[in-house]
């Protein structure tokens, strides 16, 4: 994630106003032995979305294009990397978390989606 915006300043409370979930995906066993993803939700909060970058580039024969947006939500001790946030009916994999000035007020999330198309 080098290269993209960083956290700006501590937010103000307008700011979040867009209501997202953030949860993880866990592989439950089917009756036959296959692994079926399921989504559980952590839980449903207020955040600002910021646009951090986006790039795009070829690898193994594939156009592959990553958008970044830093997502910013009250402070959580239960959100870890590896969760993804869904806004906008996306889910936007979580891969590095931040915080404001170390107060436990604001949770900064740096979240990316990706996309390959083969060609």
């Amino acid at each position: 994630m080098r290269g993209y915006k960083n956290f700006d300043a501590t937010p103000h409370p307008g700011d979040l106003r867009h209501l997202v979930e953030i949860g993880y995906t866990e592989n439950t066993i089917n009756e036959n032995g296959y692994p079926v993803p399921k989504d559980v939700v952590v839980c449903r909060v207020w955040a600002s979305a910021i646009d951090a970058g986006n790039q795009s580039y070829r690898a193994a024969d594939a156009k592959n294009t990553e958008a970044v947006a830093n997502f910013t939500i009250r402070y959580r001790s239960d959100i870890r990397p590896g969760m993804w946030v869904k806004f906008r009916d996306m889910k936007w994999h979580i891969s590095t978390l931040g915080e404001y000035g170390f107060s436990r007020a604001y949770l900064g999330l740096k979240a990316s989606i990706s996309e390959g198309v083969s060609g």
